[in-house]
């Protein structure tokens, strides 16, 4: 037995595999627990002195070396969750240093300044130069120089409903925490310095420029399959492209770094250099372009395994992808620990082992049937590989997107016969037109209509509905067993005589485990819009909506994703932005919307742009709308709604707010919209559950109403810190009686309802 089994017990791939999981389980656990430093550090001394001992008698520590990564995993990602920036008040004096620009007046700062004392800021922070019209010529700052102005800074956006994203996670990933705004009238001054990262984006911008010119209408579909930059593609595009299950192809991954690395490979083995220089010239290029592209998640991985793969041919080694993508993870965390828990890193990494694991198989199954036609086994492999691909992309898409595409698979083979045309004929194209421009307008032109041909069958993919398969999104621990399980039934992984029987029972778990999901029970759910309105009733799969929320919020959009609910009805009090705005998002997705009810003859009212567009939308796509007044009764999700108000002839936005009663499981509910005091009927039915009508304004819910709903539960829609100071006090004496549950305090709400009986759930624990 040689040196590194007796102190290992397994070869060195092995133990890079094993320490790589330990690392990343440490960060992990710290959703659950972050494990004191002064903890640490005492567990750590007495673990390195007991390998010391087991060292000196030659015996194994692999064990105390994996307890000691996943103590260094736990200590890393909680010192970066536990430093927090503190944000600024408005009409702050902001100074600090430009050590990067996003974009043309979006620059980062550090050694920030506030009103003259140091911040003690332990990231950068981001802040949007504003300019008015009397300084549009200002330039932007260089990197190197400091500027100063005042403005604000802001925290990220607390998660405040189940379905929501962990903005500050994404934030600190991105290499920031706050980010805010300088007024016009802010000052630039000092020298500018050398920036690598300034370099690449400068490069970027000019290459940009050049595929405008060739490209033309194609331009911004060329700029994302070559540089990863979506920012040009139009909404309907990006939309189209993500419903087909093809959006992967606008983010620079392994696909493309393969096919740029096989041609520079090409191109550099015919040099007359030495291997390791081979290497050397292949790695700094490399490194560039993933500069260049913008070092994505997906880039940076497939970059790191490239080198390691290009690497292992130097040293006369064999190239253990496994081996490689454990150590991209452990590379990628050991910089920046919170990666892991980033969307595009989950995806990135998940797909590609599921890709390695199942690949090989599946490639070499299809093959034994192609016989010896070299473009049927080439077909097969490519088929193999897209089979693979899917098999690992559907529960992460259902985790972060809440649906799968049914043409994904087909599409995907599409995007693998014509993405090496389009990806390095975009190169050629770009590099040629360096030299001689006219020369690249000729080669792009083939170009453009092979992509114009896949953007349009990606419309007509996209276009039906009935491909787009709708499922729960899966919770985070089911994704991490079914990973364990892929690695069973995998052969590329060495496991036990027991892997069979593991492998039933891991499967039995997911699928109960998803099977969760699928809960019956009936539920209220008012979600944490801010200062506005968006909340629902779900029976099974099926909800009707009460308002849907401001405009630009996409917290009901993402909830119906979350849960895979399928829609009945959309309710809207009335037509207020902050109740209704937030339907265009929805309308733009692929979420179906069968009819929209509202009160009679609101939409007479004078509109916010948002909304008007709203309803020019729904006129467009011949979606129903039905109005109704007092006396109407609305029939949705195997639920009837009581219309208590408006009365008919009644004027003013608020005033036509709808007054809804109804009966879920032997609980009553009164909801309110935004109903003034003023215009609320002489009696009511009891209620056991209140919306509280207008965020609590004291213009609303009179003392009167309240004693007569008399609810045991009270819920308030209102945003943190806004600026109306609702819930207004008189409001609040006036539901004494009630419990009173707000989302300005606790996040989402929750209400199981079952015979008769309401069981509360608030996502923040706040009392």
């Amino acid at each position: 037995m040689d040196e590194n089994k007796r102190l290992f017990l397994f070869p060195v791939r092995r133990v890079l595999m094993a320490v790589s999981m330990a690392y990343l389980a440490g960060i992990l656990i710290t959703t659950v627990i972050i494990f004191p430093t002064i903890l640490v550090g005492i567990l750590s001394t007495f673990l390195f002195a007991f390998a010391a001992v087991r060292l000196a008698r030659r015996k194994s520590v692999l064990f105390i070396a994996l307890v000691l990564m996943l103590l260094l995993g736990n200590l890393r990602a909680g010192l970066e969750l536990n430093t927090q920036d503190q944000p600024t008040g408005a009409g702050v004096l902001i100074e600090g240093r430009v050590t990067r620009i996003d974009k043309p007046y979006r620059v980062y700062l550090s050694d920030v300044r506030i009103d003259g004392k140091a911040a003690d800021y332990a990231r950068d922070v981001r802040v949007t130069l504003m300019t008015g019209e009397e300084d549009v010529q200002m330039n932007c700052p260089f990197v190197g120089q400091c500027v100063s102005g005042t403005g604000r800074l802001f925290a990220p956006d607390e998660k405040r409903n189940p379905s929501g994203i962990e903005w500050r996670m994404q934030n600190i990933c991105k290499g920031y925490e706050l980010s805010g705004y300088l007024l016009p009238g802010w000052s630039a001054y000092g020298n500018a310095v050398f920036s690598v990262r300034e370099c690449f984006r400068m490069l970027a911008e000019a290459i940009k420029a050049n595929i405008a010119a060739l490209f033309g209408d194609q331009a911004a579909l060329f700029q994302g399959i070559m540089l990863g930059d979506k920012s040009l593609l139009e909404d309907d595009v990006t939309t189209a492209m993500r419903l087909s299950g093809t959006a992967h192809i606008l983010t620079v991954s392994g696909l493309h770094l393969s096919m740029i690395a096989g041609v520079a490979g090409s191109l550099v083995g015919r040099l007359s250099l030495r291997r390791k220089h081979r290497f050397a010239l292949m790695a700094v290029f490399l490194l560039l372009f993933t500069g260049l592209t913008g070092a994505a998640a997906g880039t940076v991985r497939a970059c790191i395994m490239t080198l390691l793969r290009e690497y292992a041919i130097v040293r006369g080694r064999r190239y253990e992808p496994l081996t490689a993508l454990a150590l991209a993870a452990l590379c990628m965390t050991l910089v920046q620990p919170l990666w892991l828990f980033h969307a595009s890193f989950q995806f990135s990494f998940f797909v590609v082992l599921v890709m390695q694991l199942f690949s090989g198989v599946l490639s070499s199954l299809f093959m034994r049937r192609c016989g010896s036609s070299r473009m049927l086994r080439g077909v097969a492999g490519l088929f193999a590989v897209s089979l693979s691909a899917q098999i690992g992309s559907v529960p992460m898409q259902l985790l972060l997107y809440g649906y799968v595409s049914l043409l994904s698979l087909p599409m995907n083979v599409l995007c693998g016969m014509i993405i090496p045309f389009l990806l390095l004929g975009g190169w050629i194209a770009v590099l040629v037109s360096f030299l001689w421009l006219a020369a690249g307008k000729w080669l792009a032109i083939p170009l453009c209509g092979v992509s114009a041909a896949f953007e349009m069958v990606s419309m007509l993919a996209a276009s039906s509905r009935a491909a787009i398969l709708r499922l729960p999104s899966p919770y985070g621990v089911t994704i991490l067993m079914l990973m364990l399980l892929f690695m069973l039934l995998s052969r590329k992984i060495r496991f036990g005589t027991r892997r069979a029987a593991a492998a039933l029972i891991l499967s039995c778990v997911v699928i109960v485990g998803y099977l969760i999901r699928f809960d019956p029970q009936t539920r209220y759910v008012q979600l944490d819009v801010g200062q506005g309105d968006a909340a629902l009733f779900r029976k099974g799969r099926r909800a009707v909506l009460i308002d849907v929320g401001p405009a630009d919020s996409y917290e009901m959009l993402w909830y119906l994703r979350k849960e895979g609910l399928f829609v009945d009805a959309v309710i809207l009090s009335h037509l207020d932005e902050d109740h209704a705005g937030a339907l265009d998002v929805i309308l733009e997705s692929e979420v179906t919307i069968p009819l929209v009810i509202m009160p009679r003859n609101a939409a007479d009212e004078a509109l916010s742009p948002t909304v008007s567009g709203v309803l020019d939308a729904l006129v467009s796509r011949q979606i129903p709308v039905r109005e109704v007044a007092k006396g109407d009764r609305i029939e949705a999700c195997s639920m009837s709604f009581d219309v208590l108000m408006p009365q008919y002839g009644m004027s003013g936005g608020n005033e036509r707010s709808l007054l809804l009663y109804t009966l879920a499981e032997g609980v009553s509910f009164l909801l309110t919209g935004d109903l003034p005091a003023d215009c609320e009927p002489d009696s009511v039915p009891r209620a056991d559950v209140l919306k509280v009508a207008h965020h609590g304004s004291g213009n609303s819910t009179s003392h009167a109403f309240a004693a007569q709903a008399a609810p045991s539960l009270a819920i308030i829609s209102v945003g943190k810190n806004n600026r109306y100071g609702h819930p207004h006090r008189r409001v609040l004496n006036a539901l004494k009686d009630a419990k009173i549950l707000r989302t300005d305090r606790h996040g989402c709400i929750t209400l199981r309802l079952r015979d008769g009986t309401c069981h509360a759930e608030t996502y923040l624990n706040t009392p």
